[in-house]
């Protein structure tokens, strides 16, 4: 199958979105800087330097611990950790894209797992996957959860670049992909892949002698509960020196669904969890 399409800059994003839509996804070319990688790399170092046994899988479950992977660092809560993520996690090109994909099916969108993924040598192939798999909801013709994976390491084959099957959203729920039916995302550090999270998709095997590292974003309609629990994941001193935009992305906000003939979910006494933040300054 052809791989996913390209973009640089300026990108095009009324035809980013039509990929999105229609094959599911694809890749934008030198989406951060140089300098922002290094500034991020810096500080996952640091962070993993000293704290070595974080990251592991303690789900209490054994197959999803299986699933996430036992060689693999997989870290939440970004924007407590690493002081330059919160710019990454609120990009606005991404959460702008997130939300207009994301508009048939909510009026706001939510940070539905922010996450540091490294795949170490030695890991085997992720079972491929719907990240729509967390709810029990049909696919229909409108996601409600959109995926941008930001490579740190260049993205191989030999070393677990992600494998997707473009248009697998619009198959029925019980068909597997062929392997000819998958395409790597293969990239070079500072490109990312968008795709939408009813896309089949998993990690590759780590065949290499080095870890690859990413940082994987996913948004959701914003009346959904997240995989990531943001509230627990992000102190209080740290919520209050964010963006109202960063804000809003962690559920600090009401999702208003009166346009899609819903009601309102994410109150705080009865009113806008606003309250709660401006108690904070």
């Amino acid at each position: 199958m052809s791989a996913l399409p390209e973009f640089t800059r300026p990108f095009d994003w009324e035809q980013i979105d039509a990929a999105t839509l229609d094959i599911g996804g694809c890749i934008l070319k030198g989406l951060l800087t140089k300098a922002e990688l290094l500034a991020l790399n810096q500080e996952v170092d640091d962070y993993l330097d000293n704290s070595p046994k974080y990251g592991q899988p303690e789900t209490g479950s054994a197959q999803y611990n299986q699933f996430l992977g036992h060689n693999t660092i997989r870290l939440h809560g970004l924007v407590e950790k690493f002081p330059s993520a919160a710019e990454l996690v609120g990009h606005k090109e991404i959460t702008s894209w997130a939300t207009r994909i994301l508009a048939p099916k909510a009026d706001s969108i939510l940070l539905n797992a922010g996450e540091l993924i490294q795949i170490n040598p030695g890991e085997p192939r992720q079972a491929t996957h719907r990240d729509t798999d967390s709810w029990p909801i049909a696919l229909e013709a409108d996601p409600i959860i959109v995926n941008a994976i930001v490579a740190f390491d260049d993205f191989t084959e030999e070393n677990g670049a992600t494998a997707i099957a473009p248009a697998s959203w619009s198959w029925d729920t019980d068909r597997r992909p062929n392997s000819d039916e998958y395409v790597r995302a293969i990239m070079q550090r500072g490109d990312a892949v968008l795709f939408r999270g009813d896309l089949i998709h998993g990690g590759g095997a780590n065949h290499s002698g080095s870890p690859r590292r990413a940082i994987s974003l996913s948004y959701c309609a914003g009346w959904l509960r997240t995989v990531e629990n943001n509230y627990l994941n992000v102190s209080r001193a740290t919520l209050a020196m964010l963006t109202p935009h960063l804000q809003s992305l962690l559920g600090y906000d009401v999702h208003d669904g009166s346009s899609l003939n819903a009601g309102m979910v994410g109150l705080y006494e009865n009113g806008d969890p606003r309250r709660f933040v401006d108690e904070l300054l």
